[in-house]
């Protein structure tokens, strides 16, 4: 299994997958087609299930976001939320500006929908 990496553009967030359980999102996410832009993930979260590291993180650290990715971003962590069940080293960690309590909010909403550890961590403006 490979590491996923996809290369951030105006539209598209920086994702780096790898197979040591380091997973990030960060930036922007504004895909015309969120689906198609996330589908490789989560096929990719599928494969990794099968072989998990020691530790999973996922890390969320946007700017900005639209729906579709949110719904994308809920996708991805119920998957993350599965992969706990078999017993896997799962943590969430949502990372927002420190005056955007939007971002906040959603990552709080996020943690509220699935039995997942979630750590807030606050960035300087």
């Amino acid at each position: 299994m490979n590491d996923l990496t996809i290369t951030p553009s105006k539209q598209n967030p920086d994702l780096r997958f790898s197979t040591s359980g380091d997973l990030t999102i960060a930036g922007q996410s504004l895909p015309e087609n969120a689906t198609l832009l996330y589908g490789s993930v989560l096929e990719w979260i599928e494969e990794y299930s099968k072989n998990p590291a020691a530790k999973t993180t996922l890390e969320f650290k946007m700017r900005y976001y639209n729906t579709a990715s949110s719904k994308m971003f809920f996708n991805i962590i119920k998957r993350m939320n599965q992969l706990s069940k078999t017993g896997a080293n799962v943590e969430i960690h949502w990372y927002y500006q420190q005056d955007d309590e939007d971002m906040l909010d959603q990552g709080e909403y996020f943690r509220d929908l699935v039995d997942l550890p979630f750590k807030f961590f606050p960035l300087e403006n």
